[in-house]
């Protein structure tokens, strides 16, 4: 089995997220997500789990550069933290790069900018990655530096996000041209999903030459995703590097296959895994993950990239592709072909900045549970605050917005022991006609802060709808 891809989480880590929910004191929040079998049971019907494509949001002038990390700071402001790139021309080694900050309050606008950092002319590739590690307290950067092995992955420290140093042991490792990194806060450690290249035996063949260890013409390299981690930013599991990746040197050596994320069978047989790009979300991971395939088209050379996937994942470590089909960029694709950092919050929506043009989705809305007929699901017990509960969700779908007389929710809310709790009856909750992401939950004007203190679960029942979230408020 791939190490990187998983049908579902193990039951261990299911009662361990089970006990965690049911570990909140009445005055915490609850923020429930939908998008894999762990957040939903006993169920009943056709249910399938859908993603959100990001769409346009607004037209902008350009920052100026190119964010890589959003961490929100005090008064409801963004401290964003991004990349500027400069090309020295034709001598590639005098390129040049620096890191900036600003300050955002709508993912929109950016004020307060400041360079923080500025690396030394070399040759360096435009790909940059920032996240901060709160366990050691301390801002991470990786940028690549291209020499005669290949791209080597450098890094670079910071306490504070102003004064940067470069780690004495660079490069930490050699991979492939393209990478996402974040923190993950349940494996308490950093997540570098890294391109990396396999030779395969491809049936239409692109711009990748033969392998110096196998001469047969019919092998090319794929693209791929190596799932690296580290608690430091200075150690990394696996350590092992793509060497030589030009075999200018004759020592070409790939990474060890059983460290790669590669397609599978429910994908097309010439899929390729160009980039992936990842961020961390209440209590889950999300990536977008851009697939190539070669095209008769252009034969020899470099085709088109595919389409947009997202992904999602309970640690950073090991991903889930419940959402095949979904292009996770929207109408933006193809002249957007990636993220570059995770979402500002700001205004009910998740937002990302690509330069003069900003995308997004409803907050909480890049995954949800949804049913075409009939179905039924609880969710998760939890227990429950001191506050009102919301739901985020619509209703009719939006792949069935002629279904507007049919499309309902109704929630019910259970005891411990599963039983329904008088007063709080489905039939007493209906949703129909609506399309946000704060509806509120009222069981004929009750409201379940009532049963503040007791652990409880929803149970909902819909029909041609989508359940993106319940969360409190």
């Amino acid at each position: 089995m791939n190490p990187f891809l998983r049908p579902a989480v193990s039951a261990a880590c299911a009662l361990l997220f089970l006990r965690l929910a049911c570990r909140a004191e009445p005055g915490d929040g609850v923020r429930l997500l939908f998008s894999g079998t762990n957040d939903i049971r006993d169920t009943w019907g056709l249910l399938h789990f859908t993603a959100t494509p990001m769409q346009k949001i607004a037209e902008c002038p350009s920052p100026g550069f190119l964010p890589a990390l959003c961490r929100p700071s005090t008064g409801g402001a963004w401290e964003v933290y991004g990349q500027t790139f400069l090309r020295g021309g034709a001598a590639e080694e005098s390129n040049t790069w620096s890191i900036v900050r600003a300050v955002t309050r709508d993912g929109i606008t950016f004020t307060d900018k400041e360079t923080v950092f500025t690396g030394p002319p070399g040759a360096w590739s435009d790909h940059f990655g920032l996240a901060w590690n709160p366990d050691r307290r301390e801002f991470l950067a990786i940028k690549l530096l291209i020499d005669d092995g290949g791209f080597a992955y450098r890094a670079f420290f910071s306490p504070d996000g102003r004064a940067w140093t470069e780690h004495p042991g660079n490069p930490l490792f050699y991979e492939a041209d393209s990478f996402g990194l974040f923190w993950s806060p349940v494996a308490h450690r950093f997540i570098l999903t890294c391109k990396s290249l396999q030779p395969h035996r491809k049936h239409i063949k692109d711009h990748g030459g033969t392998h110096p260890q196998n001469q047969d013409n019919d092998l090319r390299d794929r693209r791929v995703l190596v799932v690296r981690s580290s608690a430091d930013g200075r150690t990394w599991e696996p350590s092992d590097s793509l060497v030589d990746v030009w075999n200018r040197n004759g020592n070409y050596r790939q990474v060890p296959a059983k460290f790669m994320s590669v397609p599978d069978d429910r994908d097309p047989p010439d899929m390729e895994f160009y980039r992936g790009i990842g961020f961390w979300h209440h209590d889950r991971a999300y990536m977008v993950v851009l697939n190539y395939a070669a095209s008769r088209l252009v034969p020899g050379k470099h085709a088109p990239q595919l389409d947009t996937e997202w992904w999602t994942s309970r640690d950073g470590l090991r991903w889930d592709r419940p959402f095949r089909g979904v292009n996770a960029l929207g109408d933006a694709f193809p002249g957007v072909y990636c993220i570059t950092a995770n979402p500002v919050i700001a205004g009910g929506r998740m937002l990302f900045h690509f330069g003069g043009r900003v995308l997004g989705v409803g907050e909480d809305r890049i995954s949800g549970v949804a049913a075409r007929a009939n179905a039924e699901f609880s969710t998760v017990p939890f227990r429950m605050p001191a506050a009102d509960l919301v739901l985020n969700a619509a209703v009719p779908s939006p792949e069935r917005a002629f279904a507007t007389q049919q499309a309902y929710v109704m929630a019910g809310v259970l005891d411990e022991a599963g039983a329904s709790v008088p007063g709080f009856e489905p039939e007493k909750c209906v949703v129909q006609k609506a399309d946000a992401t704060d509806l509120p939950l009222r069981w004929e004007g009750r409201s379940a802060r009532e049963l503040a203190g007791r652990t409880i679960a929803l149970r909902f029942f819909l029909r041609s709808a989508s359940i993106h979230a319940v969360t409190s408020r």
